[in-house]
């Protein structure tokens, strides 16, 4: 896992940080900040960032926390393996930054897009970065449409982790190179909207082994309806096959729970 080191520019910023321009002057000042101290290991004057890290494989959270550990600028606050944990967690220490994997089941609060909106809406305050060791660009596109941008493959080196953390701390969108590639680029549109609510609706039934004919007479839509909201919802998500439908409903936020009868 994290292969290879961070590449660094002239002025000792890591490379997949996008322009500064593009930040406020305040946002600007902390990064600048960050990664000086970053490079050196200076100490600073603001408060060390508190971080919290989830993942389900303890090889990986010792990595992650490695990482952590050797920036003074960061504390680790705890690593967790489920979202269970990682809310108990949250709810009873102080924290500025979440490192969570993407696919991590087991708690009572899901993974994938679930836990995040949950993350979301309970620690509106909290920045959030997101890891995978899955390469599906729908996957990829419809987790950065979702408004996350901070996002690192576990392909790629650990380095980019305290990176990650300092541009999501100065507001600013960081992407490792392996997930940069998966992504349109700036100028261009980005390959997945978001799904409306009929369209989720439609594939979450699909995904859980209900037809077409099923799903029209369950919400008691046309069928043609039905089979338009279902070629919409793929096309969004950037799939044209069923059998990657099936394959990456969970990690596009579709549940394959059995319908109720």
């Amino acid at each position: 896992m994290f292969n290879g080191m961070l590449a660094s520019s002239g002025d000792g910023a890591p490379h997949g940080l996008p322009e500064q321009g593009r930040l406020p002057y305040s946002g600007q000042r902390k990064l600048r900040q960050f990664l000086s101290a970053y490079s050196t290991g200076s100490p600073m004057s603001h408060p060390v960032i508190r971080v919290a890290i989830a993942d389900d494989h303890p090889v990986i959270r010792m990595g992650i926390e490695a990482a952590i550990d050797e920036v003074p600028t960061l504390s680790c606050i705890g690593a967790v393996g489920d979202s269970s944990a990682l809310v108990t967690l949250l709810e009873q220490t102080a924290c500025d930054v979440v490192v969570t994997d993407y696919a991590m089941p087991g708690g009572a609060f899901g993974d994938g897009l679930q836990l995040l909106d949950h993350l979301r809406t309970h620690f509106p305050d909290l920045r959030l970065i997101v890891m995978t060791g899955l390469d599906q660009p729908a996957m990829i596109q419809a987790l950065h449409a979702s408004g996350i941008d901070h996002i690192l493959s576990k392909a790629d080196d650990t380095s980019h982790v305290p990176a990650a953390i300092a541009a999501a701390w100065a507001n600013r969108r960081y992407l490792s190179p392996s997930i940069a590639q998966l992504l349109p680029t700036r100028r261009a549109p980005r390959a997945t909207a978001a799904l409306s609510p009929r369209e989720h609706e439609v594939l979450a039934l699909f995904v859980s082994g209900l037809s077409i004919n099923e799903i029209a007479a369950r919400l008691d839509r046309r069928k043609q309806t039905i089979s338009t909201q279902k070629t919409a919802g793929m096309a969004k998500l950037g799939i044209d096959k069923d059998a990657d439908l099936f394959k990456f409903a969970s990690e596009l936020g579709l549940r394959t729970a059995k319908p109720d009868t």
